[in-house]
Order: structure tokens, then C-alpha cells, then sequence
């Protein structure tokens, strides 16, 4: 998901109902103290998360992890657009299952996923990445996303966030389990068994 898709989904409501009861904080006070916050939530209570997804396991393999650290930014290199702006390291850790989309059987799919969000004050800040995009689109990829901050910050929600966007879109098993290589699927022989580029066109040569 790009960068503007992103900023368009931190505008949008994330109601998680009363599973989000114990995580809402204020967010100001956790960067400014530097403190970690962090717990587990099954993943069957994200509605938005699990929502067309297959049956999702119970007790331990069908918790999510996260973490969530404050810190006050030091600045990013050559900008400073950070600097000294209210930061939260997220770290949500999940195996949602899936289902592969080329054999269509179901698979545990690992997420591991660590990013860092700006606190803003307003909507209006969050138009500044928008800006940012145009002029530089590499340099607005390396900058922390942009989330409107509040002393009632509901964490589960921007946890909830990140497991949405890290859910590929055509999820896929690296290899699916006894199945065959389809046409147009087959793997390259490798590179020793592939008679080198050289060697046809030195042949070539010779024939002349």
C-alpha cells in the first residue's frame, strides 16, 4: 500500500469495540516519558482485520503480540522534519490464516511488522505527507507515518491498522504443499545446467 494509502486510512474511523477499553492512552504522555506499553488480544476480536478472512485459530496461535515504545524525534537526516515531534515504535507480531490464492487451501501467515508514527495535532498536518509525495516520493517512503495523536489514543486501533495493511492483498504460499508446478509456474533450471550466453554465440562462430 503506498504512502498516500496509508495517510487516507489514518483519517478513517477504527472502531474496535470494548476490546480497545484498556488500551487507550494518552498517546502525548507516552512519547514525551518514553515509555512501553504492550499485550496480546485474539485476533478473532479485530473485526476489521479478520473480516472475509477464514475461521481463525484459538488460544496461543491465534493471539496478537504488540508493543508500542514513545520517544521524542532527534530529527531525520537532512530534514528534521521529526525533530523533536512525539514518535510511537510499533511492533505487532501475528500468524493470521489465510487462504493461498493458487491452491486455495488455508495457511498460517506470519507477520512481523515494526513501524514508527508522528504524532500530529490535526487532520490538516496530515496533508504535509501529501505535499511531500510529489516533491520527493523516496525521501516521504523513509519518514515516520503521520497519525492524528490525542490524550485518548486508542493503540488497538493503529495495531488493528497494521495487520490490515500488512495482509498482502493475493496471499500466496511460498510453496504450495503437494502440488505441481503449473505451466508458466515451473522454476528456471539453475544457472549451471543453462548453457551459457558465451559459449552459444562462441558456437555461432565456429560455424561460420
Amino acid at each position: 500500500m503506498s504512502k498516500n494509502e496509508r495517510t487516507e486510512a489514518a483519517r478513517l474511523p477504527s472502531p474496535v469495540g470494548s476490546a480497545a477499553a484498556n488500551t487507550v492512552i494518552d498517546a502525548f504522555a507516552l512519547a514525551r516519558k518514553g515509555d512501553t506499553v504492550q499485550g496480546t488480544v485474539p485476533l478473532v476480536r479485530l473485526a476489521r482485520v479478520v473480516e472475509g478472512l477464514p475461521e481463525q485459530p484459538g488460544g496461543e496461535a491465534g493471539l496478537v503480540r504488540w508493543s508500542v515504545r514513545g520517544e521524542i524525534g532527534k530529527g531525520v537526516a537532512k530534514t528534521g522534519i521529526a525533530a523533536g515531534q512525539p514518535l510511537l515504535h510499533l511492533h505487532v507480531q501475528a500468524s493470521p490464516v489465510l487462504v493461498c490464492q493458487r491452491c486455495n487451501a488455508p495457511f498460517a501467515y506470519a507477520i512481523d511488522s515494526r513501524t514508527v508514527l508522528q504524532l500530529v495535532e490535526s487532520e490538516d498536518e496530515l496533508d504535509d505527507d501529501l505535499s511531500l509525495d510529489a516533491q520527493d516520493p523516496d525521501l516521504a517512503d523513509s519518514l515516520p507515518e503521520k497519525v492524528v495523536g490525542s490524550h485518548r489514543f486508542d493503540l488497538l486501533a493503529q495495531v488493528e491498522d497494521e495487520l490490515i495493511l500488512s495482509i498482502p492483498y493475493v496471499p500466496r504460499h511460498d510453496e504450495c504443499p503437494g502440488a505441481q508446478a503449473k505451466d508458466g509456474d515451473a522454476p528456471q533450471a539453475p544457472a549451471a545446467e543453462r548453457p551459457s550466453p558465451f559459449a552459444v554465440l562462441e558456437q555461432l562462430k565456429h560455424k561460420d
